[in-house]
């Protein structure tokens, strides 16, 4: 069982990484290119979760309040590139999946699972590698403000959406949280000058991106069933992985050594996390009868 949400957890990872390379070549501007994957993207949903049990209005309204949170933290964040650097941008976003592990034990009073924090900080490493292997030229506060806001509200989304699925049909919890990101990112995208892709080419890039970002969001979400919410958000360092290596033979851009090195702590950092998790999934040994106590 969870051998298959392990499976399910990396291809959603690894499906996400496809998401930037084909926002690079965008029709429309980013705020627009965000609202028309997450409208589209409600289709397959709304097909998929036809026939799925219905929720109560109480976690329907937090599955559209996680949705709202996941449609905040794309506007800051496109904000927040505009206005500082990548690298710090970068950084200070990447922030959620510590905030993942860390959030439920203040809450709880609780300690945290040290290898999924453990874990976590190895991967950050790596992403402090890996974006400044992109370069970086100034910041300020506003925008550093602005990422970090970013990185508390895909948190709780994550959050959100953990509890749900712990309990309700994955790809209910799916449509219902794309819903409200949707809406959550309509009255952005109008403000945009670029809304509608110019050539029909442009229809078909915005569907793919919809598609693989729904297919991405419902393995995520099923596997967010069984495993641990930290460690599931921790795997999520693994998109600029997949990003980096499939920029290389789809846009040319070859990863420079530093890239790599990055890319490696990422691996090992998720490897970390996940210790966990794939102990609990190798089946337990059985326990070997003792000997009876001589006479």
């Amino acid at each position: 069982m969870r051998w298959n949400a392990l499976g399910r957890l990396y291809a959603g990872v690894g499906l996400s990484g496809i998401g930037p390379i084909l926002v690079r070549t965008s029709p429309v501007d980013p705020a627009a290119t965000a609202f028309w994957r997450l409208t589209l993207s409600c289709i397959p949903a709304a097909i998929v979760a036809w026939r799925s049990p219905g929720m109560p209005a109480r976690d329907i309204g937090l599955a559209l309040l996680a949705g709202v949170m996941l449609a905040a933290d794309l506007v800051l964040w496109n904000a927040s590139i505009v206005r500082t650097s990548v690298l710090e941008a970068t950084l200070l976003v990447m922030i959620y999946p510590l905030l993942v592990a860390l959030l439920p034990a203040l809450w709880r009073w609780c300690r945290p699972d040290g290898r999924v924090v453990g874990g976590g900080l190895v991967a950050f490493l790596g992403i402090a590698i890996l974006a400044g292997a992109r370069g970086a030229a100034g910041g300020d506060l506003l925008g550093n403000g602005m990422a970090l806001l970013a990185a508390l509200f895909y948190a709780v989304c994550f959050l959100i959406s953990a509890a749900l699925c712990r309990r309700r049909d994955a790809a209910t919890v799916t449509f219902w949280t794309l819903v409200g990101a949707a809406l959550g990112a309509l009255p952005v995208a109008l403000l945009q000058d670029r809304i509608l892709p110019a050539a029909p080419s442009g229809w078909l890039n915005l569907a793919a991106q919809a598609l693989i970002a729904f297919a991405s969001q419902l393995l995520v979400a099923r596997a967010l069933r069984t495993l641990d919410a930290g460690f599931s958000a921790v795997a999520g360092y693994g998109q600029p992985v997949v990003a980096t290596l499939l920029a290389w033979p789809i846009l040319g851009q070859v990863p420079q050594a530093a890239a790599l090195v990055g890319s490696v702590f990422i691996i090992a950092g998720i490897a970390l996390a996940g210790r966990g998790e794939a102990d609990r999934a190798r089946p337990a040994r059985p326990r070997t009868a003792e000997p009876a106590p001589g006479r």
